[in-house]
């Protein structure tokens, strides 16, 4: 188990990196097919769980929200190029409540569940889109939130296996407050040493709150994507990444963390 999931790092860690390095549509493009791909395990875990769901609005309007919001970002100097999201937004709420009316066996949980994946996924991933166009650090920024994620991430895991004593959750049992605890402490030292490493280096004050943001909401946005798998009752979201589950399990902290981030970034200039 442990050779699949050496190989799959080696291979996505560099990918990821050059396509955060030439941004634009390549980038925009690799976080589409991740939303894609999570929309398709988010209806899976839905399926598996007994929980009614809407396909075809999910996945409609789940591609359709994100496209919606680049084209915003892209054109929103031209007249009418800023209403994009917001039409695509209300639309959502009204595709899956029509949906509903007309189906032979009606559930307002469908329309919930379904609209739940849309935002939850659709709407909070495109903010990685949004983080990397910021101007003029977008790239920087990026890269500190995914090297301070994977090394939080670790350090949790590893930490909390060697010392951890307390519970953090009863939704994932092994996760421990002293794992979380390193897990944090170790987000504010990356976030710190990107800093360091930025041609144009952001404040000491901007660097530690983002390290504590990111030690916070990343790993409530993992515990938040272990309700839906302990719903449907599996270990992982699928098995589309040997070794490391599925493409949900691997972006979870980003759910959270892509528009706490993002907003922050904007608030803080």
């Amino acid at each position: 188990m442990l050779l699949p999931r050496v190989l799959t790092a080696v291979i996505g860690i560099p990918a990821v990196a050059l396509l955060v390095h030439i941004g634009g549509f390549p980038y925009a493009a690799f976080i589409f097919t991740i939303i894609t791909l999570s929309l398709y395990e988010y209806y899976l875990l839905m399926k598996m769980g007994s929980k009614p769901v809407q396909g075809p609005t999910l996945f409609a309007v789940g591609l359709t929200l994100p496209a919606a919001l680049y084209f915003d970002r892209n054109w929103a100097a031209q007249a009418g190029g800023d209403n994009f999201a917001g039409s695509f937004i209300t639309l959502s709420v009204i595709a899956a409540l029509v949906y509903e009316i007309f189906s032979g066996k009606k559930y307002l949980e469908r329309v919930a569940f379904t609209l739940l994946g849309v935002f939850m996924i659709s709407w909070c991933l495109f903010h990685l889109i949004a983080l990397r166009d910021v101007r003029p650090d977008g790239e920087a920024l990026t890269f500190m939130l995914l090297v301070a994620v994977w090394v939080m991430d670790t350090a949790a895991y590893a930490f909390g296996r060697l010392a951890g004593k307390k519970q953090l959750s009863t939704i994932s049992p092994k996760k421990t407050w002293e794992g979380a605890a390193a897990g944090c402490v170790s987000a504010i030292v990356m976030t710190l040493l990107a800093r360091a490493l930025m041609k144009e280096p952001v404040s000491l004050a901007f660097a530690v709150t983002a390290g504590v943001l990111i030690g916070v909401f990343g790993q409530l946005s993992d515990i938040a994507e272990s309700m839906l798998k302990r719903a449907a009752g599996v270990k992982d979201s699928s098995n589309l990444l040997p070794g490391h589950g599925g493409v949900l399990d691997r972006f979870d902290s980003y759910i959270f963390l892509a528009p706490v981030i993002y907003y922050f970034t904007v608030y803080a200039r």
